[in-house]
C-alpha cells in the first residue's frame, strides 16, 4: 500500500474533510468540545474544488465552515507553515466573516458570531506549554467579564501533542484528533488503530487511504509540498538579506563611524561612488543616500 497523505498538509485537510461532513462535524465537536445543548447543523464549503493555480499560492483559503443550532458560526483551518503576521490575517478573517453576514440596513442584533478553529503545525508559543488556546474578547483584569461571545480563536498546535502527554479523559477524543493529524500518514495496524477510541477516526484513516491511493490527487499533494517549501525558501532567504541589510545600516547610522564620516568626506573631495564602496565597504545605494 501506498504510504498515506498527511491530513496536516492544508490540501488533503480540505479534501478530507469536505468529502465527508460527518468527520468535520465531529471534529468540532471533538476539539472545542461543544455544550450539550449545541449540536453542528449543517457545514458550508464555499469552494469546493482547489484551483491549480491554488496549490502554489502561500495560504489555500479552505473556506470550510459550520453552523451549529444557535446560529454559531465555525471557521475551519489547517496552517501547514509559519508566516510573519499569521495572527494580524487569521483576526482579519475572522473580523470579515464577521461582517459579512450582515446585510446593508439589517440591524446588527442579527449578527451572528463566529469562532475560529485553527490547527497548526507548528508552535507560535514557544513560552507556554499548553498545545491549546482559546482567545476571547474579555477584560484584561476581570477575566470573567466577557464583552462578547460573538468572536473567539481556538488554537492547537500540532507538535506539541506527544504520545506521552496526559490528558485527562474529558480531552481524549480532542487528543485523538491532534495525534490522528500528527501520525496519520505513518498507516496503523489493526490493533494501532483499535487505541483510537473514536470511530469517527476509523472513518477517517479509510478515507485518507482511499485519497492516498488516488494518483492525481498525490501528484497535487506532492506539487503542494513542493510548492510550501519553495515559500519558505523564499522566506528564509528575504530574512536573509534583511538580516544583512541590517548590519549595513547599522555602519551606516551615526555620525561618528569611521566607513560613514570617510564617505563623507570622498564624496565632498568629489571622488566616484564606486571608489567610495571600495574603500569603505559600504553599498552604492547607500552611499548615494549620504
Amino acid at each position: 500500500m501506498a504510504e498515506l497523505l498527511t491530513p496536516k498538509l492544508d490540501y488533503v485537510f480540505k479534501k478530507l474533510f469536505t468529502k465527508n461532513e460527518k468527520l468535520l462535524i465531529d471534529l468540532i465537536n471533538s476539539t472545542i468540545g461543544l455544550h450539550p445543548t449545541r449540536h453542528i447543523e449543517r457545514i458550508e464549503v464555499n469552494n469546493p474544488e482547489i484551483l491549480p493555480n491554488q496549490i502554489h499560492e502561500k495560504f489555500i483559503i479552505l473556506d470550510i465552515n459550520a453552523y451549529d443550532n444557535n446560529k454559531q458560526y465555525y471557521n475551519i483551518e489547517m496552517q501547514a507553515n509559519k508566516y510573519p503576521f499569521y495572527y494580524k490575517r487569521s483576526a482579519y478573517y475572522i473580523a470579515r466573516l464577521y461582517g459579512e453576514h450582515l446585510k446593508k440596513g439589517e440591524p446588527y442584533e442579527l449578527l451572528e458570531p463566529v469562532i475560529g478553529i485553527h490547527f497548526l503545525n507548528y508552535v507560535e508559543y514557544e513560552n507556554y506549554p499548553d498545545y491549546y488556546f482559546l482567545f476571547e474578547f474579555r477584560e484584561k483584569k476581570h477575566h470573567e467579564l466577557i464583552y462578547t461571545d460573538d468572536l473567539s480563536l481556538h488554537i492547537f498546535e500540532l507538535p506539541k501533542v506527544k504520545k506521552d502527554l496526559k490528558v485527562k479523559e474529558e480531552e481524549r477524543k480532542r487528543f485523538e484528533w491532534l495525534y490522528f493529524f500528527n501520525h496519520a500518514h505513518e498507516g496503523v495496524s489493526e490493533m494501532q488503530l483499535s487505541n483510537y477510541t473514536n470511530p469517527m477516526i476509523h472513518e477517517a484513516f479509510g478515507l485518507l487511504k482511499d485519497l492516498s491511493a488516488d494518483e492525481a490527487i498525490r501528484k497535487e499533494a506532492s506539487w503542494r509540498e513542493q510548492a510550501l517549501r519553495n515559500k519558505i525558501s523564499e522566506l528564509s532567504a528575504s530574512e536573509l538579506k534583511g538580516r544583512e541589510a541590517g548590519r549595513e545600516e547599522g555602519i551606516f547610522e551615526g555620525e561618528q563611524n569611521k566607513a560613514f564620516k570617510i564617505a563623507r568626506a570622498s564624496l565632498e573631495k568629489g571622488l566616484s561612488i564606486d571608489l567610495i564602496s571600495e574603500l569603505t565597504g559600504l553599498s552604492v545605494e547607500n552611499i548615494q543616500r549620504l
